[in-house]
């Protein structure tokens, strides 16, 4: 929990910065939020997608180890 606390609250600064610096840019044009929050996804789905690859290849060495053992 003490983890999540702190990355939140880094968010949370990181957040309230950019908003901050681009408000105008955002506030004045459709396109700019649409842009935003089409990079955020793909950020956040590209991320979860390695991670998931990488969690199969550890599945997948942690079986062939788990062979050798036996064997």
């Amino acid at each position: 929990m003490k983890n999540f606390i702190s990355t939140f609250f880094a968010c949370l600064v990181v957040c309230w910065i950019a908003t901050f610096f681009f408000v105008g840019l955002i506030a004045n044009n459709i396109w700019a939020i649409i842009i935003i929050v089409a990079f955020l996804l793909a950020v956040l789905i590209t991320v979860f997608m390695n991670q998931e690859s990488r969690i199969e290849e550890l599945e997948k060495k942690i079986e062939q180890l788990l062979n050798k053992k036996q064997d």
